[in-house]
Parts: C-alpha cells; sequence; structure tokens
C-alpha cells in the first residue's frame, strides 16, 4: 500500500459497537453461545463482503481495488467454511447474512464516502470491523464452545483477522494496533 493512504483521518460514519453483543455471548447459556456465534459471525462476514464490494467499485487506486477483491472472496471463503464446520459437527445452526439495519446504514454512509477520503474510509470501516470480529472471536473461545469444529474455525478467523489488521496497523490507534 502507498504511504498517502495512511493519513489520521477521522472517517464520517462508524461501525456500531458489540459491547451489548458481547455481553449477550458471554452471559448466554452453553447450547446458546454456538447459535449467537454462528449469526454474527456469519452477519460480520457478510459486512465485510459488502464493504470490500464496494470498494472494488469506489477506490481510485488500483492496489485497494485489488485488495479489495481479494479481501471479499476471502469472506465468501469464510462462510463457506463457517458452513462446512457446522455440517461436519452436524448442526442445524443457521448462518444469517443480512446485515443489520445499524450495519447496513453504515455500509450505505461508506458507499457515499467521498472521492478523495473513500481509501481511508474503507480501511478504517474494515479495521473496525475486524477488531469486532476478532473480539467476537476471542470471547466465543473463552467460553470453552462444545463445537470442536467450530472452535477451529474461530481459531483460523481470529488468526486471519490479526494477519490483516497488522497490515494497516499504522491506520490504529496503538492501544488497537497492540490489541490485534
Amino acid at each position: 500500500m502507498t504511504p498517502q493512504l495512511m493519513p489520521a483521518r477521522r472517517p464520517s460514519h462508524a461501525l456500531p459497537r458489540l459491547s451489548a453483543v458481547r455481553r449477550s455471548l458471554s452471559d448466554a447459556p452453553a447450547p446458546d453461545v454456538a447459535d449467537i456465534f454462528v449469526g454474527l459471525v456469519s452477519r460480520l462476514n457478510a459486512v465485510a463482503i459488502q464493504v470490500h464490494r464496494t470498494a472494488t467499485l469506489r477506490s481510485d487506486c488500483t492496489d485497494i481495488r485489488t485488495y479489495a477483491r481479494h479481501m471479499g472472496e476471502s469472506h465468501v471463503w469464510l462462510n463457506e467454511a463457517l458452513l462446512t464446520a457446522l455440517e461436519k459437527a452436524g448442526s442445524s445452526l443457521t448462518p444469517d447474512y443480512v446485515p443489520s439495519p445499524e450495519q447496513q446504514r453504515d455500509i450505505d454512509a461508506l458507499q457515499l464516502s467521498e472521492t478523495a477520503r473513500f481509501d481511508i474510509d474503507y480501511i478504517r470501516f474494515q479495521n473496525r470491523l475486524y477488531l469486532d470480529m476478532l473480539s467476537l472471536c476471542e470471547r466465543f473461545l473463552r467460553t470453552r464452545p462444545s463445537m470442536a469444529n467450530l472452535s477451529i474455525y474461530a481459531l483460523t478467523l481470529c488468526d486471519y483477522l490479526r494477519h490483516h489488521l497488522t497490515q494497516f496497523a499504522p491506520t490504529l490507534s496503538p492501544k488497537q494496533a497492540s490489541a490485534a
């Protein structure tokens, strides 16, 4: 990535924080934890797919468009891996691929972002989304889920997210970068 894509600018939109959802995951009865996790992680993957597809269409930077195309395809694969993990576990849990109204508003705001600041808004949106996904996976793993396939999926997703967060660490606050 080119250095000019990393200025410290405040995005014009904000992805909703998952603090209430995180609490509900931690406080949920054991059978419900996997269901909550599957619903949330599949929805966040769907948000990521839309955000990356938006960047393939909106960015003026070839590197960003190429990166976004790759990332969108990766999140499609991550949703397929989630389905495979559920199938191998013999689970009847159902992923949820529809962004919440708040998430859809944030996607819409990114789509309307000014051209001159789109790339940085996109990367910041992605970083915030990935931090939320990482936190969700870590909280899920701390519940010591009984579904081994789902645990492996969450561990794999954590590694994937950490890798991509380090790519754009200069756009994160020092506290966020150290958490990734």
